[in-house]
C-alpha cells in the first residue's frame, strides 16, 4: 500500500479503537443503571440510527475537500465524547443526555466512513481494491478482538469515566494525524468550481448521485436482501447484553463476534474466485447454521462461543462482498455519493431491528430471540437463490455487473 493510504489506515485503527471502547461502555452503562431490555435496545437503536443519515453527506464527500471532512468529524466526535466523560466523572450523566450526545458523536464517526471508502477506491491500485479492503478490515477487526477482549475487564478495573476521556484524547490526535500528514489528490468535482450557490448545488449533486444509484438494478436487489438479513440479526444482537450476567461475559461474546470476523476478512480474498451465485448462498447458510447452534448448545460451556466465532467467519466474508461489490459497480466519480446513499440503505431497517429486539425481548427473553434471529441468514441465501437478476450472477466478484459510466 502506498503512504496515504497507510496513513488512511492507521487513523481507522485509532477510530475504530475509540469507538469500540466508548459504545462497549456507554451500553454497560445503561444496563447498570437501569437493567431494562427495552432501554438496552433504544441505546443500540440511538447508535446504529447515524448510519441511517450517511446519503446526507454523499454530496459533500464528493464536492469538498475529503482531509477537511475527515478533521472535522474526528475533532467533533472527540469533542462530544469528551462532554461524556466530564459528565459522567462529576456525576451528572442522565441517560436520555447521554443518548443523545451518543447519536450525535457517532454522526461524526459514520461521515469518517463513506469518505473513507471512497478515498480507497481511488488511492488503491486497479485490480487490488478486495486486497486492500481486505487489509483495512483485517487490521482494525485485529484491534477489535483486542478491545472486545478487555473491554469487560477494563470497565471492571479502571471505570468507565477512564475510558470515555481516554477515547476524546484518541480521537483529537487521529484529527490532528489527517490535518498534518494526509495528503490527497483533489477529485475532478472538487477542482470543479460551481456557478450555484450552496444549497443549489447540493440538491443538484444529490439528485444526480441518487440517480445513479437508482440505475444499480441488481446492486439494489443485493442490498435489499442484506437489509432484510441485518434487520433480523440486529433484533438478536441487542439482546447479548441481557444474556451476559458479567461485563466480561458480554466482552467474551463480542471478542466471539470480532474473531470470527477477522478470520472472515482473511478467508475473503480467498474465495473471491468463486461465481457469487454459488458462494453467496453458502456463505449465508454458514452463518445462519452456526448462529443456530450457538444458542441452541449454550448450556456447554466454551462451546456457544466458539460456534458463534465460526458464525461471524461467514458474516466478516459477505461484509467484504459487500464493500468490493459497491465498489466494482459504482463510477469513480461517484463514490462517496454512492457509498453513502447504499450504507444508509443497509442500516436503514437496523434501528428498526434493536427497538424490536428490546420490546420482543422484554416479552419473551434473549435467549429465544437470539436463537431464531440467526434464521435470517438462511432466509437470505433462500432470497439469492430465487431472485432472478441475482441467481445469474455467474461471475466472480471483482467482475462487475453494472454498467460504471
Amino acid at each position: 500500500m502506498n503512504r496515504q493510504l497507510v496513513i488512511l489506515l492507521i487513523g481507522r485503527i485509532l477510530t475504530n479503537f475509540a469507538d469500540s471502547f466508548y459504545m462497549i461502555a456507554t451500553i454497560w452503562y445503561v444496563k447498570t443503571v437501569t437493567d431494562s431490555p427495552l432501554l438496552i435496545g433504544v441505546t443500540s437503536a440511538i447508535a446504529i440510527l447515524p448510519v441511517t443519515i450517511q446519503f446526507i453527506y454523499g454530496p459533500l464527500i464528493d464536492r469538498f475537500s475529503k482531509r477537511k471532512i475527515l478533521v472535522t468529524a474526528m475533532m467533533g466526535q472527540g469533542l462530544l465524547v469528551t462532554v461524556i466523560s466530564i459528565l459522567y466523572l462529576n456525576n451528572l450523566l442522565w441517560v436520555p443526555l447521554l443518548l443523545a450526545l451518543l447519536f450525535f458523536a457517532l454522526s461524526f464517526s459514520e461521515l469518517t466512513y463513506p469518505t473513507e471508502s471512497a478515498l480507497i477506491e481511488r488511492l488503491a491500485e486497479k485490480g487490488k481494491l478486495t486486497k486492500v479492503n481486505s487489509i483495512f478490515a483485517f487490521s482494525y477487526q485485529t484491534l477489535d478482538i483486542l478491545c472486545d477482549a478487555v473491554s469487560g475487564v477494563l470497565i471492571a478495573f479502571v471505570g468507565l469515566g477512564v475510558i470515555y476521556l481516554s477515547n476524546s484524547i484518541i480521537l483529537v490526535l487521529t484529527g490532528l494525524l489527517f490535518l498534518l500528514f494526509l495528503n490527497i489528490p483533489k477529485s475532478k468535482k472538487e477542482t470543479d468550481r460551481s456557478t450555484l450557490g450552496f444549497f443549489k448545488q447540493y440538491k443538484e449533486d444529490f439528485k444526480e448521485g441518487l440517480m445513479v444509484v437508482k440505475k444499480r438494478r441488481r446492486l439494489l436487489h443485493f442490498i435489499f436482501g442484506i437489509i432484510g438479513m441485518n434487520v433480523m440479526a440486529t433484533m438478536g444482537l441487542a439482546m447479548l447484553p441481557v444474556i451476559s450476567d458479567t461485563s466480561a461475559q458480554y466482552g467474551f461474546w463480542l471478542t466471539s463476534m470480532s474473531a470470527g470476523t477477522l478470520t472472515g476478512t482473511i478467508l475473503s480474498s480467498k474465495v473471491q474466485q468463486f461465481p457469487l451465485n454459488r458462494i453467496m448462498p453458502l456463505i449465508s447458510i454458514w452463518s445462519g447454521a452456526f448462529w443456530l447452534m450457538a444458542f441452541t448448545l449454550l448450556e456447554i460451556p466454551v462451546l456457544p462461543y466458539l460456534l458463534f466465532g465460526f458464525s461471524w467467519a461467514g458474516i466478516g466474508m459477505l461484509s467484504i462482498f459487500v464493500q468490493t461489490m459497491i465498489g466494482v459497480n459504482l463510477p469513480r466519480d461517484y463514490m462517496g455519493i454512492g457509498f453513502a446513499f447504499i450504507s444508509s440503505l443497509l442500516g436503514s431497517l437496523s434501528p428498526i431491528g434493536y427497538l424490536l429486539g428490546g420490546v420482543i425481548g422484554e416479552m419473551t427473553s434473549g435467549l429465544f430471540l437470539l436463537s431464531t434471529s440467526g434464521c435470517g441468514y438462511l432466509l437470505f441465501a433462500l432470497y439469492f437463490l430465487m431472485n432472478p437478476l441475482l441467481k445469474q450472477l455467474n461471475e466472480p466478484l471483482s467482475v462487475g455487473f453494472e454498467k460504471t459510466s
